[in-house]
């Protein structure tokens, strides 16, 4: 590993709606050097910048001032040919919801970016096979997508990232809906690649466990570095400052948990990056650095103009659910606070007014023993008593086992929306998988 930066950055700033009244920077005066072979971790909360930095260092995000150099050559001064050429052989993306294409096979998967390159079908689908093979896949090449684990459909990501050589990795949130085993596996492959390969790899991340292979950390808040932190592979999560980490931390902030759990519900289907902004807007929403009326029109700005793209109805519709979910959020915390004081308090009135929130939308009715039964597991998730999983299975359960009774369908509706507005306060991080 020599000790020429591989990756440099001057002075960077990125904003969102410049001049307008939902402007917001979103990178501020990033200066930071990367070198050759690094094992690097970009550490913060939701809605820090670090996604917009790693976006930013791939060539998907245009910076409005500062230089961007990789290898010394300024990459925001690219034509866009040199940048689909850059992204296509100087860098391999990892993304946290893995982007495969559904209607091809595994190995189809794999090979496509080599396919970008005019790299012939058989020799392509000879690369695709190695690759699958060393990520220990090579069985399930001719599957699709949707034929794997959340697990296996991640190590086809990393695989895809890797089908041009590329000599810098990044993954962005690349452990987010996995679960410890393959998270384990991931991490054990994202090491390999840095010190058999020698490649350079990138990590986003919220999770301090997740960077104990890691060689430097920047510690990112509000668009900013404000920390640089080298160590030896295996001792950087044990020199993660206790007060750095939980000012940091997601799961100290419902906001942020929040933000991310509702990005990934109410935007699915759609692309990481229209998500990851989503996200970035619902954040300074709920942070109230800008208002509803700004937040439903960034909904509905196209994409390409720096907005999310919904049409106007959905932007209309899901900015009053974000609206909604402030509201009732001041309920939890009330219903908190009064639980602290009077741990035995049943809290009647407060979980009626709930249960009809969360039940707003079901057309359906609800017997008396339902409505009770419903009532009780409200409060038990309050509590804490019982888990996201517990929940949901008592709600889909049928009533002669005293569940619920509604539909799957239905149960994963009203869990997801009464997490949304629970966030971290009872330590739980709900996720595609377990929705």
């Amino acid at each position: 590993m020599d000790n020429q930066p591989i990756i440099k950055l001057e002075n960077v700033n990125i904003w969102y709606d410049k001049g307008k009244p939902s402007e917001v920077q979103a990178l501020k005066n990033i200066n930071m050097e990367i070198n050759r072979g690094e094992y690097v971790a970009f550490f913060g909360p939701s809605g820090c910048g670090k996604t917009t930095l790693l976006y930013t260092i791939s060539g998907i995000e245009q910076s409005q001032d500062g230089k961007i150099l990789i290898n010394g050559r300024d990459i925001s001064n690219f034509s866009k040919k040199e940048l689909a050429i850059y992204r296509q052989i100087g860098i391999g993306i990892v993304f946290q919801q893995f982007n495969l294409i559904p209607s091809l096979t595994v190995v189809n998967n794999v090979a496509l970016p080599m396919a970008f390159l005019g790299v012939s079908q058989e020799k392509r689908t000879a690369e695709a096979m190695q690759l699958l093979e060393r990520l220990s896949i090579k069985e399930f090449a001719e599957r699709y997508p949707y034929e794997l684990s959340g697990g296996q459909q991640q190590r086809v990501g990393i695989a895809r990232a890797l089908a041009n050589n590329p000599p810098i990795i990044v993954a962005d949130e690349p452990l987010g809906n996995l679960d410890s085993v393959n998270a384990e596996k991931v991490l054990q492959f994202l090491k390999e690649l840095n010190e058999k390969d020698g490649r350079t790899i990138i990590m986003v991340t919220h999770e301090a466990w997740s960077l104990r292979d890691a060689r430097k950390i920047f510690y990112m808040k509000d668009g900013e570095i404000i920390k640089i932190e080298k160590s030896a592979p295996k001792t950087v999560a044990e020199t993660v400052s206790k007060n750095l980490y939980e000012e940091l931390s997601p799961q100290l902030n419902f906001k942020e948990l929040a933000a991310k759990t509702l990005s990934s519900m109410l935007l699915r289907g759609y692309s990481v990056d229209e998500i990851k902004r989503f996200e970035f807007f619902m954040l300074q929403r709920f942070n109230n650095k800008i208002d509803a009326d700004i937040f439903r029109n960034v909904l509905d700005r196209p994409f390409k103009d720096g907005g999310i793209g919904l049409w106007k109805q959905k932007a209309k519709k899901i900015s009053q659910y974000v609206e909604e979910i402030i509201e009732e959020r001041k309920t939890v915390e009330e219903i908190y606070k009064e639980l602290e004081k009077n741990p035995e308090n049943p809290l009647r009135a407060e979980i009626e007014r709930l249960r009809n929130w969360l039940m707003e939308e079901y057309n359906g009715k609800l017997s008396e023993i339902q409505i009770l039964r419903l009532n009780e597991i409200i409060y038990e998730r309050l509590r804490s008593i019982i888990d996201i999983k517990q929940f949901q299975a008592v709600l889909n359960l049928p009533r002669n086992k005293f569940g619920v009774g509604v539909t799957l369908r239905t149960s994963r509706k009203i869990s997801e929306k009464l997490e949304s507005i629970l966030g971290s306060q009872n330590n739980t991080t709900i996720t595609t998988q377990t929705i």
